[in-house]
């Protein structure tokens, strides 16, 4: 009995070892994400104003080009 006792504990604290590395997985990959989105939305912000900038001379366009 003591043997099985012992054997779940093993196991129980291997899973809660694994859990917490998975947290830090997850926590690691939030805070990267959150950076891409800062970074996205400040260019995403950069080429909005570099576009009003030229609209006075010539404007960006976005369409494709005629053979897609």
């Amino acid at each position: 009995m003591d043997n099985k006792i012992t054997e779940l504990e093993e196991k129980f604290s291997h899973l809660d070892h694994s859990v917490e590395e998975l947290n830090d997985v997850i926590f690691r990959q939030t805070q990267k994400i959150d950076k891409l989105e800062a970074m996205i939305k400040h260019l995403s912000t950069q080429l909005e104003q570099l576009n009003d900038e030229q609209k006075g001379d010539t404007q960006v366009i976005d369409d494709r080009p005629p053979h897609y």
